[in-house]
């Protein structure tokens, strides 16, 4: 494999990482017009990257999906934020937004004009703030790293709505210190169904030693968030989020609903809520809310994701069916980095039970709370689905046992070697890969007893190299019956271990008791 081959395969998917140079002032021009064509090269790479583990008759019938041409990324950054040149300032600029260019080493200025990808929220957003009247450090000669609150005002009743003419100057000055003090870059998220959320990340050298919960010398309450420091923020913030809902109500979003965060090492300042509520209207009549935490992993193409959802329900009738006609008992799903839950909520109603693996807390918390949003525990039973929080590669025998059908979603370098082993006691594998690469690897671990029966390729990041396959992988007839695990599937062990320890549990839990009474009386 080349060198560039094997970063590909192995490191996240973030410019500057990949070879994939970052879109802006420095990098390639995005050609709207030749999408069609570019979506054809890459299609042709993936097959090229796939051809070794994949019959040519499936590449052949490989279902395409492809992007929105323009503002279908919902999600932005972060994005470094800098002083403008001073032809800039005189255009009405007063902060300007870049990616890191390691090609150029320097950094690329994004024009939400000229980088038409992002979401029509997301675009209003950039633009605005672009325009909006906040000094960042260094166009106040007092300000530094290390300056303290007071080099900005801090009366937060000088950030309070207050309509008189004469004193409008002022406030705008006020809460644009005040938010572009120590501000050094900015993230977006938006949704289909017109939410928006934007976390303003600063930096304050004071922070580097401060423990979590700790306040600085000069700060007035128990905690940041209680201190007035923290509340001049929070109405600076205010000033902000109303500009902010002017801009993208003008763009043409109507009725956006806009969160805002501030992050400081060890500290958070929420303005609202610190997620948004995601809708999904699917293929087959459903429509499915998701709530995406603040800086945690969400698709950040929704429209393609739905495509995704759509393929991976269609899929999984296939495996289902497929199962039941190799074997008697009824399907349990086994979901490996099953993230905030989007796969597990839209193919629970195809299982008996799924069993949902997320190491990551808020992930799996965020899932919990998207099965409780969309019902689905109450499809099938109580216990139709459990999300269990553990390292993929670490769970015990008693999670798979009883499985027959796996869907992963691994990260960019793909499996490793003990959830290639899980993932190989399967009968069918569901496989969503966003590396071709890491994929055509794990594929030809298990080229002895599997084949690739359906691929799917979606394009979620549009004029890049990068995109996103799914592949459905099926145990070859003639390895099922021999395969040994076969002999505790369908069985009820899963259900027998855990209790069994139970029991031992609790009589443990009696002796101990008996053994403190004796001694008690002793005494």
């Amino acid at each position: 494999m080349d060198p560039m081959a094997e970063v590909l395969r192995t490191r996240p998917a973030r410019s500057g990482r990949t070879g994939q140079r970052p879109f802006g002032s420095l990098g390639d021009k995005i050609e709207v017009d030749r999408y069609a064509e570019l979506l054809r090269k890459k299609v042709s790479d993936v097959k090229e990257q796939l051809k070794s583990v994949v019959a040519a008759s499936v590449l052949e019938q490989a279902k395409i999906f492809s992007s929105e041409r323009t503002q279908s990324q919902h999600r932005a950054g972060p994005l470094a934020i800098q002083r403008p040149t001073a032809a800039r300032r005189s255009e009405g600029i007063f902060l300007e937004f870049s990616c890191w260019d390691p090609e150029a080493k320097d950094h690329s200025l994004i024009d939400p004009v000229e980088v038409p990808i992002y979401s029509l929220a997301i675009s209003a957003a950039l633009e605005a703030m672009r325009r909006m009247p906040i000094v960042l450090d260094g166009d106040v000669s007092e300000c530094n790293d290390d300056a303290e609150w007071e080099c900005v005002d801090t009366d937060a009743t000088s950030v309070r709505a207050d309509r008189s003419a004469d004193r409008s100057a002022d406030r705008s000055a006020a809460w644009g210190k005040i938010i572009g003090h120590g501000l050094r870059s900015a993230q977006f998220h938006s949704t289909l169904s017109g939410e928006l959320m934007v976390c303003l990340a600063y930096q304050d050298a004071r922070l580097k030693y401060l423990k979590k919960g700790e306040v600085l010398p000069e700060e007035d309450g128990n905690t940041f968030e209680t201190s007035s420091q923290g509340q001049t923020w929070k109405a600076a913030a205010a000033e902000f989020k109303a500009l902010l809902h002017q801009g993208v109500e003008a763009a043409g979003v109507q009725g956006s609903k806009i969160d805002v965060i501030g992050r400081w090492k060890r500290r958070r300042l929420v303005l609202g809520r610190d997620f948004v509520q995601e809708s999904f209207a699917l293929e087959d009549g459903r429509t499915l809310t998701y709530h995406q935490p603040e800086g945690q992993l969400s698709n950040p193409n929704a429209s393609c994701e739905v495509h995704c959802l759509n393929w991976l329900c269609q899929q999984a009738k296939e495996a289902v069916a497929q199962t039941r006609t190799s074997r008697s008992s009824s399907p349990v799903l086994l979901e490996l980095h099953s993230g905030g839950g989007n796969n597990t909520v839209a193919l629970a109603p195809t299982f008996q039970e799924v069993r949902a693996v997320e190491i990551n807390r808020i992930l799996a918390e965020a899932a919990e709370e998207n099965l409780k949003m969309n019902n689905i525990k109450s499809i099938r039973c109580t216990r139709n689905t459990r999300v269990v929080r553990a390292d993929a590669a670490e769970i015990d025998v008693a999670t798979y046992t009883g499985c027959h059908i796996v869907l992963v979603d691994p990260p960019r370098a793909g499996l490793d070697e003990k959830t290639r082993e899980t993932v190989a006691r399967m009968d069918q594998i569901l496989y969503v890969s966003c590396n071709p690469l890491a994929l055509a690897s794990d594929l030809e671990y298990l080229r002895e007893g599997f084949q690739v029966v359906s691929l799917a390729i979606f394009d979620m990041f549009p004029y890049t190299s990068h995109c996103e396959c799914a592949v459905r992988v099926q145990r070859k007839p003639a390895q099922i019956e021999r395969h040994p695990n076969r002999a505790a599937a369908g069985s009820k062990t899963w259900l027998i271990v855990p209790l069994f320890f139970t029991i031992l549990g609790a009589l443990y839990a009696l002796w101990k008791k008996r053994v403190r009474r004796r001694k008690a009386g002793l005494g």
